[in-house]
C-alpha cells in the first residue's frame, strides 16, 4: 500500500473514531451510559487501527487489532504500554455493557470510561502527527 492510500484509509479511522468520540458523549448526555461505553470503545478501535494502517498493518478482528497493536506499537516503543491496556479495557467493558443484562453503567462509570477513551485518542492522535500522518 503507499503512503497516499495509507494516509486516506488512516483519515477515514480517525473520521470513523471522531464520530464515535461525538456519539458517545452525546448518549452520556442523555443517559445512555451502557451505549456511550461502546461508543468510547469503538473511539479507541478506530483510532488504533489508524496507529496500525501508519505501519502498514491491518487487523481483520477485534482480538486480532489488540494483538497487533501491541506487538507492532507497543513492544516498539512507539506507544505506551498503558494504550494497550485502555484498548483491552474499554473492549472487555464494551462488552459487559452490550452482552451482560445484569451489567449497567452509572454516570460516574462512563465519566471514568470517557476519561479512559480521550486519553488513549489524544495519545494515538500524537503519535499520528509526529509520523506526519494528521496536520
Amino acid at each position: 500500500m503507499t503512503r497516499e492510500h495509507r494516509a486516506v484509509q488512516i483519515n477515514a479511522e480517525i473520521e470513523k473514531g471522531d464520530d464515535a468520540l461525538r456519539a458517545a458523549e452525546a448518549l452520556v448526555g442523555i443517559g445512555l451510559n451502557d451505549d456511550a461505553v461502546t461508543r468510547f470503545y469503538y473511539a479507541a478501535f478506530h483510532y488504533a487501527a489508524a496507529a496500525l494502517l501508519s505501519v502498514d498493518v491491518e487487523a481483520t478482528s477485534h482480538h486480532g487489532l489488540q494483538s497487533l497493536f501491541s506487538l507492532h506499537l507497543v513492544k516498539t516503543g512507539a506507544l505506551e504500554v498503558a494504550r494497550a491496556k485502555d484498548l483491552k479495557r474499554l473492549q472487555g467493558y464494551r462488552e459487559a455493557a452490550d452482552y451482560d443484562r445484569h451489567f449497567r453503567f452509572t454516570a460516574e462509570g462512563a465519566a471514568e470510561e470517557a476519561t479512559v477513551a480521550r486519553r488513549f485518542v489524544e495519545s494515538v492522535r500524537i503519535y499520528l502527527r509526529a509520523g506526519g500522518w494528521l496536520a
